[in-house]
């Protein structure tokens, strides 16, 4: 019985341990927020994204982190992720479609972008 309640506890903290790590490293959730930049609300009104610079310090660049919030239900979640950069474009081309950066992205499917996982990286 002993042996059981340890091996439970052990797969217990090993899957909350590996959630961490998830939510932290490969998680656009689990990014630091940063200094504000600025907002830019869509045509139709419903989003709004908001961008913050994410300082790296002395010896490191900065990186850019973009957050939309849906103006209806007030829930925000983190679209955009890019190291190296600075203070990206933020142009609206419809209700639906925004281009951050280089980046074109549709909020209504949910689209990301995370330089981490990016197979064509601009450098």
């Amino acid at each position: 019985m002993l042996k059981k309640k340890v091996a439970i506890t052990l797969i217990i903290l090993f899957l909350s341990f590996a959630c961490i790590i998830y939510w932290k490293c490969f998680s656009l959730q689990g990014v630091s927020h940063g200094t504000f930049i600025r907002s830019m609300t869509s045509p139709d009104g419903t989003y709004i994204i908001n961008t913050y610079r994410h300082s790296g310090g002395k010896l490191k660049k900065n990186a850019v982190r973009a957050e939309i919030e849906n103006k209806l239900t007030h829930k925000k979640k983190t679209i955009y992720w890019k190291y190296p950069d600075k203070d990206p474009l933020i142009k609206w081309k419809n209700g639906q479609l925004v281009q951050i950066g280089h980046e074109f992205l549709n909020v209504v499917k949910g689209e990301t972008y995370d330089y981490r996982f990016d197979q064509n990286k601009r450098k």
